[in-house]
């Protein structure tokens, strides 16, 4: 399950409470939600986007998006799934339209994310840890954006399956189906890398 973001400020305010007072025309309740909130809009979108600047801009898109529907919020419900929602929506789309499908060559990666490769494929006992994280944005830049949405929301920001569905409008069962494949696609890619290395080698 995601770690909570604990609430700054000290405002012992629910996110409920926080919404109705920014209904009823107080600017600090929305302040404080995006202050409680902003982190993990920042790790979501960080997940899906490699640049910063990017990733800055999805996260005020997000809650602009949530201030501006904020009369539909439901009274009582928790706001960081809801945020958590909007920004995985936003992610979801911008990966769509500028969607990947080039393959990642064998002599175009370093040596580190060579190295990575066969950490990946259970080849090299001696993992580069900074060079399989960038491989792996690499790899990811592969997947559809559908399969790297719930890639990125369970395995590397920590939330359950069934949360993920949550997130995404999808049902549980979609999203293990969509999460096995995703997986076993990171895992082929780093094996046809391997493979063509392996030829190239011959």
């Amino acid at each position: 399950m995601a770690t909570p973001v604990p609430s700054p400020g000290g405002s012992d305010a629910s996110d409920s409470d926080l919404v109705q007072r920014t209904l009823a025309g107080d600017s600090r309740g929305f302040e404080i939600l995006v202050r409680r909130h902003e982190r993990l809009v920042f790790r979501i979108a960080g997940g899906f986007l490699r640049d910063r600047a990017e990733v800055e801009d999805v996260a005020q898109e997000a809650f602009m998006r949530a201030f501006a529907a904020l009369e539909r919020f439901r009274s009582g419900a928790e706001f960081g799934p809801w945020i958590a929602q909007i920004a995985t929506r936003i992610c979801y789309d911008r990966l769509r339209t500028r969607q990947r499908h080039g393959q990642v060559a064998w002599e175009d990666l370093p040596p580190g994310e060579q190295e990575a490769v066969q950490v990946l494929t259970g080849t090299d006992a001696g993992p580069n840890r900074v060079a399989a994280r960038d491989l792996a944005a690499r790899l990811l830049d592969g997947l559809s954006p559908k399969d790297r949405q719930v890639l990125m929301l369970v395995d590397a920001l920590g939330y359950s399956g069934p949360e993920a569905a949550k997130i995404i409008g999808s049902s549980a069962l979609a999203v293990r189906l969509r999460l096995h494949r995703a997986r076993r696609a990171m895992r082929e890619a780093a094996e046809r890398l391997m493979a063509r290395q392996e030829g190239g080698q011959r």
